[in-house]
């Protein structure tokens, strides 16, 4: 996943007694004790300004604060930061509408980047943290969670060819339980790691086929079961090649391990039970 820079927008605090040979000259209203209150305009000798309104000698209610890199944030302020809602429009082209606290995006937002990709969600301390969608220029989409700028927990990824993962997600990688459909209708369920099968999973062709297997690093490997109307095989497989070949089903049985032995029931569905526990029509 592309990591966004996120602008700040804090204020630079000054009491009554600055003027423009410490840094900033400012226009406005004051009160009697010469603080700002009310309307005002501060620029600072770096090119930075700010337009909006004072309390306190502080920025408050809302205002436009032009950075001296180009970047603008107009929105709501208190104590001198953004709090409230905003629109910061950065120099580059990118935009951010929404939230912010303390100078930082908190909060539903949505963002908007040079290159057209977008995401609409929630933020927490500056970064995409909650449930959230991503849009990127090429179309595929990720909906779901987020945590500290980061895919992690349960999601669901739209590809560009038509084919949906949804499941666990784990440092922005496939990882967990997972449910992967093809546009042609077949279908995978079960675990992932890093991006590849790993573990137990059932494989799914139109036309009532299963596959009923364990894989490692993306490949086959261990015992399987395939099943096509009356036609049931058993084998073993290892790094993807079929190893071995069950005669028999007491056989096949008498070769689970430790491990297989947790998913044996699956072994002994027939099509309906399969069909109804995936929920297939």
């Amino acid at each position: 996943m592309t990591d966004r820079s996120n602008g700040q927008t804090k204020i630079q605090t000054s009491n009554q007694n600055q003027n423009q040979t410490q840094g900033f000259s400012f226009i406005g209203n004051r009160d009697k004790d010469g603080k700002k209150n009310g309307f005002g305009i501060q620029k600072w000798k770096d090119g930075s300004k700010y337009k909006g309104n004072y309390v306190m000698d502080q920025a408050k209610g809302w205002g436009i604060f032009y950075h001296a890199d180009g970047d603008v944030y107009k929105g709501e302020f208190a104590k001198d930061k953004t709090d409230g809602y905003g629109e910061y429009i950065h120099e580059s082209g990118a935009v951010y509408y929404g939230y912010w606290l303390d100078d930082i995006q908190f909060g539903i937002g949505y963002e908007i980047w040079y290159d057209s990709s977008t995401y609409y969600g929630n933020y927490k301390n500056g970064q995409k943290d909650g449930i959230g969608t991503y849009l990127w220029q090429d179309k595929t989409m990720y909906q779901g969670e987020w945590k500290e700028n980061i895919i992690q927990g349960y999601g669901i990824y739209h590809f560009i060819n038509g084919r949906v993962y949804k499941g666990e997600w784990k440092d922005n990688k496939i990882h967990g339980y997972g449910e992967f459909t093809w546009v042609e209708g077949k279908k995978y369920y079960g675990f992932y790691k890093c991006d590849k099968k790993d573990g137990f999973g059932i494989y799914y062709w139109p036309g009532d086929k299963f596959l009923i297997a364990f894989w490692k690093e993306g490949k086959q490997n261990g015992i399987g079961k395939y099943i096509k109307g009356n036609t049931i095989k058993y084998g073993k497989w290892k790094d993807g090649q079929k190893e071995k070949v069950f005669s028999n089903e007491d056989q096949f049985f008498n070769s689970l391990d430790q491990r297989d032995e947790k998913y044996s029931v699956f072994f002994q569905w027939d099509i309906k039970r399969l069909k109804n526990f995936l929920e297939i029509d």
